[in-house]
């Protein structure tokens, strides 16, 4: 039977089902303490660190929906998409990647400490950063590269639009709306505008039915990258099931391409 995905009834009712299909079994995957592939060892170790936040992090997130939240958890749900994507970005670029990324942290944490010292913070000597990293690169065009990962990286929404996963950039956007201070933020719980009896809603009246349709959706993005670092792929045919179910069996058949190309 072929599934449609979409912002309907039908898509959110599985992916209800499907979302806590694929946390219990991750997390009986990690319970297990998984086996990771000899290569890039450091690199898997972050992808299972990212992993296990993904999984909770989309736990927390059904939670929330089903207790009645809505637009108060977009932050969440803009989180999860993130982690997914940078799931996938790691897994491709590897050790490169991790490179780029505790350069960019460095960045992070002398811009915080900056900041804490603009403001008379007092700054403890164990978490200063020293001095920026170097690297030796073999040329010209492999510093470019790190550039550019390193750019990528300290820029979520360049990193997001980079991946490929068209379809899950707009909804990236939209709840970015959501997760600063907007006009969103507030409409979701007002009535706005002129001649409009003013009225504030206890729950917000944006429907989040799409919404959780994503979930599963980030969940096999990122199970899928995790899977590529554990021996055996444990979760493999139920990562594909599910994209299948969901109605997303395209994001399947492009894996399935990537890796013919890829040998």
């Amino acid at each position: 039977m072929a599934y449609k995905f979409g912002d309907n009834p039908q898509c959110a009712k599985r992916a209800r089902k499907i979302t806590r299909l694929l946390i219990d079994e991750a997390a009986e995957v990690t319970a297990s303490s998984p086996q990771l592939r000899t290569a890039e060892q450091d690199v898997a170790h972050q992808m299972l660190g990212w992993w296990q936040f993904m999984n909770r992090t989309a736990d927390l997130l059904m939670r929330s929906y089903d207790s009645g939240f809505t637009v108060e958890a977009a932050g969440l749900m803009r989180n999860l998409i993130e982690h997914a994507h940078c799931m996938d970005w790691l897994a491709e670029h590897g050790a490169d990647g991790l490179r780029a990324m505790e350069h960019a942290e460095w960045e992070r944490r002398k811009k915080l400490i900056d900041n804490l010292r603009a403001v008379d913070w007092a700054v403890p000597a164990d978490i200063e950063v020293g001095e920026e990293p170097s690297y030796a690169f073999a040329d010209e065009d492999a510093a470019r590269r790190h550039r550019k990962l390193k750019g990528l990286f300290s820029n979520i929404a360049d990193l997001v639009a980079s991946r490929g996963i068209r379809t899950l950039y707009p909804v990236y956007r939209y709840l970015s709306s959501y997760a600063h201070a907007s006009l969103q933020t507030g409409e979701a719980f007002v009535e706005r505008g002129p001649g409009v009896a003013p009225a504030l809603y206890r729950t917000g009246k944006v429907e989040v039915g799409e919404s959780r349709a994503w979930i599963p959706v980030c969940l096999y993005v990122g199970g899928t990258a995790m899977g590529q670092f554990l021996v055996g792929e444990p979760m493999r045919k139920t990562l594909e099931q599910a994209a299948y179910d969901l109605g997303v069996g395209e994001l399947v058949a492009e894996r399935i391409r990537l890796e013919l190309n890829n040998r």
